[in-house]
């Protein structure tokens, strides 16, 4: 008697998981596609950089109820927080994860989760250093440079008519691994005197973005 009730109650909560599965299953959509822009206030190897613009390509593909996962494609332009300093521009691509929640009505709260790989096209620049009142030009001569990047926020989808969805998203993105290139090979040659800079940074991006949702 007691393994048949063990039996019942096991069956009664695999049938209750599959019909909870199933039913957030219908209501979260397959696929979100969005295309987005807003800002990013940088910081990379102990330099801070102004707010600057960013857009972002991404599509979620969804592998299990709620859970979705894809690839993001983001492209921004920053200047370094110093006199006489050009706009940067940076390339990211990368995979994450994303937990919409299937709540009734056209607003959707979601988190995101990810890691990419960034790569910033530096032009040649004549700098304004200052140390002790001391002020002098420097000419730093182009570069690249490459870094890890990963991604941790969250936000919300609104899909008023679908499946034409709008997006509101805030990231904080910690970032690690910083090379320069030119300045690498300098420091070998022996001709840079300046330390080697921190291989950290963070960025904090805020994006708005009009996609579709199927």
């Amino acid at each position: 008697m007691k393994r048949t009730t063990m039996m019942r109650l096991g069956a009664s909560l695999i049938l209750a998981t599959a019909s909870v599965l199933v039913a957030s299953r219908a209501d979260a959509s397959a696929i979100d596609l969005a295309v987005s822009g807003g800002f990013v206030k940088r910081s990379l190897a102990d330099t801070d950089y102004k707010t600057g613009f960013t857009w972002q390509l991404n599509g979620d593909l969804t592998f299990f109820p709620m859970l979705m996962m894809g690839p993001y494609i983001a492209f921004s332009s920053a200047t370094p927080d110093l006199s006489g300093a050009s706009s940067i521009s940076f390339r990211t691509i990368g995979a994450r994860l994303k937990l919409k929640i299937p709540l009734p009505g056209p607003v959707q709260p979601f988190g995101v989760a990810g890691a990419g790989w960034a790569h910033g096209d530096f032009p040649d620049q004549t700098l304004q250093v200052c140390v002790n009142s001391s002020c002098f030009t420097r000419t730093v001569p182009s570069a690249t440079a490459n870094f890890a990047e990963f991604l941790v926020g969250g936000g919300l989808i609104w899909t008023p008519a679908a499946p034409l969805a709008f997006t509101a998203e805030f990231n904080w993105r910690p970032t690690t691994g910083y090379t320069n290139d030119t300045y690498e090979s300098q420091v070998k040659s022996g001709q840079a005197a300046a330390p080697e800079p921190s291989r950290n940074g963070v960025a904090w991006v805020g994006l708005l973005g009009i996609g579709l949702s199927f």
